[in-house]
């Protein structure tokens, strides 16, 4: 899960109070996400979804208000349903949600996403995004989710495989200062919040206590 900014004033299809799916409301969304589901992070999603951060229940308030829509794929979406409350907002600004989680995608070939809560005393809103996080990465509960999972966990793959190199040339002595400055500048840009499943490369990166030795403000150098 990534932070992000929600644009300013609402998209105006949204005063009619007849759809949350008018293209102004598409566009809006896809750019305040970076075209990624806020919850697992896919980019470029191919089954994108508006989804309700709390169930608007007819409420007219909350099915067509901005700050209750959300950008998601449709596994994630089909996961939350109407089901898990009470979950961390990405779109409050104090509250940075990426140092909330921890997310290790090391075992990402065998269909195992690691999601737990950063504190030791974690806030019922953190255990609540845990838990849907977990499924989302990794229920495979019907024929469908399987088959939607193993697209998922494909896709982290190919990301964890163009980040491995890079760490690597880090964590090398032989490495050469300009393939360091190279390698930092590429990890840069995965930790972006615009890049695909960011929020993986950050706690790899934070995590990796070769990277922490060898290169104590990584994680300033980065921009995160």
């Amino acid at each position: 899960m990534f932070n992000v900014t929600r644009s300013y004033p609402a998209p105006t299809s949204l005063a009619l109070n007849r759809t949350y799916k008018d293209q102004d409301v598409i566009d809006a969304l896809r750019l305040i996400f970076h075209d990624k589901c806020y919850l697992c992070e896919q980019g470029s999603i191919s089954d994108p979804e508006v989804e309700h951060f709390v169930p608007h229940n007819k409420n007219k308030a909350l099915k067509f208000g901005w700050d209750n829509l959300f950008f998601v794929c449709r596994r994630c979406n089909g996961i939350k349903s109407t089901n898990h409350i009470n979950l961390l907002d990405c779109t409050v600004s104090a509250i940075n949600v990426s140092d909330e989680i921890v997310h290790f995608a090391g075992n990402a070939d065998v269909g195992e996403i690691v999601i737990r809560p950063h504190s030791k005393n974690p806030s019922v809103q953190v255990e609540n995004t845990v838990l849907l996080l977990s499924k989302c990465f990794n229920l495979e509960n019907t024929s469908l989710r399987k088959i939607s999972k193993e697209s998922l966990m494909e896709k982290i793959l190919v990301e964890l495989n163009n980040f491995r190199p890079l760490r690597d040339v880090l964590a090398q002595r032989l490495s050469s200062i300009e393939s360091v400055i190279a390698a930092k500048q590429s990890l840069a840009i995965m930790c972006s919040s615009n890049y695909p499943f960011s929020i993986f490369w950050r706690w790899h990166v934070i995590s990796d206590v070769i990277l922490k030795r060898r290169h104590p403000n990584l994680r300033q150098e980065l921009g995160f």
